[in-house]
């Protein structure tokens, strides 16, 4: 028999606990839609080959990061790529950039079992100005569900950090008010 008495402040604590830590589950909320994000690309004037080295580590760190942040968002149950990096890099061969593919990520999104697909883009003007865009598309119908784009200055880790942290606190604002906007 156990040792806890079905109204024991023990058993009690611990459904109350279980219920906070998984309010989603404890309200019987739908759990998040499942999320390829695909990685940032870099668009624009890339300020000529020598920075290619620089850009490449820039675009792998931040586009982990991206992910992390939306993993830790809660808004999203965000999918690992690996399966399908095969299909990544052959269309990553055919297409200049995979965020401008008429659709070639939805295949990605597809072969993951994805809701939804996350493309997203740094249109670098200079080295002083640029622009973080993303647009969010629905694997089954292929419609765009989100899109919006941020300006930021300075090409460092610094200021494309600031610019991922602040677009996945916007995406996480906009989703807790009742139109999403």
């Amino acid at each position: 028999m156990s040792p806890f008495k079905l109204n024991s402040p023990c058993l009690v604590f611990a459904v109350l606990a279980a219920a906070a830590a998984y309010p989603a589950a404890a309200a019987g909320a739908e759990p998040p839609p499942a999320l390829a994000v695909l990685n940032i690309e870099l668009i624009g004037d890339t300020g000529g080959p020598q920075f290619a080295a620089e850009h490449d580590a820039r675009l792998k760190m931040e586009s982990d990061r991206l992910r992390q942040e939306l993993r830790d968002s809660g808004l999203y149950r965000v999918l690992d790529l690996t399966p399908a990096l095969p299909l990544i890099s052959r269309l990553a061969a055919q297409q200049a950039h995979l965020h401008d593919c008429n659709g070639c990520d939805l295949e990605v999104g597809k072969a993951l079992g994805a809701s939804q697909v996350l493309v997203t883009w740094v249109d670098r003007v200079s080295g002083l100005i640029l622009s973080l865009t993303y647009e969010i598309h629905d694997v089954a119908s292929g419609q765009i569900v989100g899109r919006k784009s941020y300006d930021f200055r300075g090409d460092n880790d610094a200021a494309w950090t600031h610019a991922i942290r602040y677009m996945v606190r916007d995406l996480k604002e906009a989703s807790a008010t009742p139109s999403g906007k």
